[in-house]
């Protein structure tokens, strides 16, 4: 990839205005697609990032329908919730020309699998993003957390787009980013699914952040069940992990992930909140499925599931 790159970013919220935000300070030319007041703000005054990244002020193009900002890109980053992924997939394979790359950076699993449905797979990378944020106000995003550094590749080992993603990620590491290419993402994307499958909806349920979920020793006992049941099916479904069985990940997971990200309020719970649908079928959900595939039981992350569901179904905005 060249130096400077067009890039547009499908699902600019918190995340996606970031990746978009840093890159276009960086002097990328990037086109931000999204809802408004946000996009509106963002047009009017610019972009404003702050948090354990810098400060940063861009000035990134701004659409609100995906239908506009069809063009010659060299990446798409996909940053849409995981229940709009083959929706955005599908809108994406009409443009002319199609986009050279698109690259999911979404929560849960699944996603790159659905891009590649109506992507040529060869274009197609994932990303393991473990920072988070929120937008505050319209046109101004706050980076809170970040536990280790975004990381790029193909889902399954590629020699050819293992080269696109270390342009790709040495990209976005020098916009401040913290990035590095991998040469498949998918043991990293089921750490993060273990990593959320019990902080995310107990955070959700009861209005929680990260650290009190730990704190209180009734969650955290479902928290360790819930992880240690996803660890069962990882390994049943030959993911590829790095630790030799579920005591050592939640040695990692105490030790390592969770002091940085303590304080945050997940993604679903900022959703429950909002009163808008969350990606419970995309974290604790995919559990269920892969176990129901491999007829393992997931107890657990059925009732989790069915708990966040119920939540949804209720949820006002706040």
């Amino acid at each position: 990839m060249r130096r400077e790159l067009r890039i547009a970013v499908a699902g600019a919220g918190a995340v996606g205005s970031v990746f978009g935000g840093k890159l276009a300070a960086a002097g990328h030319d990037v086109l931000l697609v999204g809802r408004d007041p946000h996009m509106a703000e963002v047009a009017r005054a610019g972009l404003r990032i702050s948090g354990v990244f810098g400060d940063t002020h861009a000035r990134p193009k701004v659409a609100t329908d995906l239908a506009d900002a069809a063009g010659a890109y060299d990446a798409v980053l996909i940053t849409v919730k995981s229940h709009a992924t083959r929706e955005v997939a599908r809108r994406l394979a009409t443009w002319r020309p199609a986009p050279a790359l698109a690259v999911s950076l979404q929560n849960g699993l699944g996603n790159a699998e659905a891009i590649a449905e109506e992507l040529p797979r060869s274009r197609v990378l994932a990303g393991r993003v473990i920072f988070g944020a929120v937008v505050e106000a319209p046109g101004f995003v706050d980076v809170t957390v970040n536990a280790r550094p975004v990381a790029i590749g193909p889902l399954r080992p590629d020699g050819s787009a293992a080269d696109v993603a270390r342009g790709l990620a040495a990209a976005i590491d020098a916009s401040g980013i913290p990035c590095e290419p991998v040469a498949s993402t998918e043991p990293l994307l089921w750490e993060k699914v273990l990593y959320n499958c019990g902080l995310n909806p107990l955070g959700a349920l009861h209005g929680l952040t990260y650290g009190e979920v730990v704190a209180s020793e009734r969650t955290r006992a479902k928290l360790d069940a819930a992880i240690r049941e996803g660890w069962h099916v990882a390994r049943a479904a030959g993911i590829s992990l790095r630790w030799r069985d579920a005591d050592e990940f939640l040695d990692y997971f105490y030790s390592t992930l969770l002091p940085p990200t303590a304080a945050h309020r997940s993604s679903m719970r900022q959703d429950l909140e909002a009163g808008r649908r969350t990606e419970i079928d995309a974290i604790s959900g995919a559990i269920a499925r892969a176990g129901a595939r491999l007829g393992i039981a997931t107890p657990i992350a059925d009732e989790l599931v069915a708990a966040v569901r119920a939540a949804e179904a209720t949820a006002r905005p706040r």
